[in-house]
C-alpha cells in the first residue's frame, strides 16, 4: 500500500517563477543590471568573461606594411553560489485564529489567500538579502546571506590599490576619514577627478553609494540650494548630480559601507541560472506530515569585468 497524492496541488507551482523573477530582479541594483543587458543566465556554476583590449596606433599611409600595436585576450571568472530557502508550515495553526476566515473551505490543507501573501512576503526578503550580497557578499569572511558569492565590494577590496587591474583609489591620499553632508560633495569631485578619461560621457558611467550616504548627499544638496532636480528622483534615489553630470544612485546593497564606486555598468556583470529545473519557488504539501513545505533554491553571483576602470572610495 502507498499514499496516492495525485489528487494534490503545488499551490503555488504556477506562480513560481514569477515569483522567483521577483525576488531575483527587483532589488534596485540587480534591476538596474537587468535593465542594462548585464545579466548571464544560464550558469550552473562558472562562467568565463572572455576580455579583449586592442591598441591602436595611425602610421603614414605608405606601400609597405608596418605591424603596430597588440591585441590583448584576457578572462574572469564568474561563480555563482548555489542558495536554497525553506521553511515549514502547519496549516492547522491557522485554525484557531483569526486567519480561520482565509482558509478554504474543509480539512485545512490548503492555506487559501496566505500562499500569495507569504511567497510575496519571501520574494521580497530575497530580493532584499540578493541586494546585499551583489555588494557585500564574501565567500571567505562573509556569514549568513552574504557568504554564498563574493560582491563587488569584495571583490574590489580583494585587489586594493597600485597594482596593474587594481581598481582606482577614490580617496586620494586618504584625506577623507568620514563621510558628512558637509564633505560628500568635495568627494564626489575628488572621485570625479580620478575617473579615467576615455569614461566621461558614456550613457552608462555611474556613481553609487549607499543610501545612507546618499541622504548625506541630499542634505548637501539642500544645503547648497541645488534644488534643480525632479522630487521624484531624489525620493528614487537616484539623481544627476549638478555639478559632474553624472548619475548618483543610492543603493540599499551599499549600506554600512561607507564605500563609494563609480564605474561603467557595462563593466558590472550578473550571473544566474533562472531556467535551471534547480532553480525552483513552491509551497508543496506533505501528506505524511500534514505540512506545507515553503521551498525556494537559485544560483546567484556577480563579477567586474576591467576593474581599473572603477574608482573605488573608501575610509583609511
Amino acid at each position: 500500500m502507498a499514499f496516492d497524492v495525485t489528487g494534490l496541488s503545488n499551490y503555488t507551482k504556477e506562480e513560481s517563477l514569477t515569483l522567483l523573477t521577483k525576488a531575483m530582479f527587483t532589488g534596485k541594483t540587480a534591476s538596474l543590471l537587468n535593465a542594462a543587458g548585464q545579466v548571464l543566465p544560464n550558469i550552473k556554476s562558472s562562467e568565463i568573461l572572455p576580455l579583449l583590449y586592442s591598441d591602436v596606433y595611425f602610421q603614414a599611409d605608405s606601400c609597405s606594411y608596418q605591424s603596430s600595436g597588440n591585441t590583448t585576450l584576457s578572462k574572469r571568472t564568474l561563480t555563482v553560489g548555489k542558495v536554497k530557502v525553506q521553511e515549514t508550515l502547519c496549516p492547522k495553526d491557522l485554525e484557531t485564529k483569526y486567519t480561520q476566515k482565509a482558509l478554504n473551505a474543509g480539512e485545512a490543507i490548503d492555506m487559501g489567500v496566505f500562499t500569495e501573501q507569504i511567497g510575496n512576503e519571501k520574494a521580497a526578503k530575497i530580493a532584499e538579502a540578493i541586494e546585499t550580497a551583489i555588494w557585500q557578499g564574501d565567500t571567505t569572511g562573509g556569514t549568513g546571506n552574504n557568504a554564498y558569492w563574493d560582491g563587488f565590494l569584495t571583490i574590489l577590496g580583494d585587489l586594493g590599490f597600485g597594482g596593474a587591474g587594481d581598481p582606482i583609489k577614490g580617496n586620494v591620499g586618504d584625506a577623507y576619514t568620514s563621510i558628512t553632508s558637509s564633505n560628500i560633495d568635495d568627494i564626489i569631485g575628488t572621485m570625479y577627478s580620478v575617473i579615467p578619461a576615455e569614461l566621461l560621457g558614456k550613457p552608462d558611467l555611474f556613481i553609487g553609494m549607499g543610501v545612507d550616504t546618499f541622504r548625506k548627499y541630499r542634505q548637501w544638496l539642500v544645503t547648497a540650494n541645488l534644488y534643480h532636480y525632479p522630487a521624484n528622483e531624489v525620493a528614487e534615489m537616484e539623481i544627476i548630480d549638478p555639478v559632474t553630470g553624472i548619475k548618483i544612485y543610492g543603493l540599499h546593497g551599499m549600506n554600512g559601507t561607507n564605500q563609494i564606486v563609480a564605474g561603467l555598468w557595462s563593466n558590472f556583470f550578473l550571473g544566474t541560472d533562472l531556467f535551471d529545473e534547480e532553480s525552483d519557488y513552491s509551497f508543496i504539501f506533505n501528506p505524511f506530515e500534514r505540512r506545507v513545505q515553503f521551498h525556494a533554491a537559485f544560483k546567484y553571483g556577480v563579477q567586474l569585468a576591467y576593474c581599473d576602470q572603477i574608482v573605488l572610495f573608501k575610509l583609511p
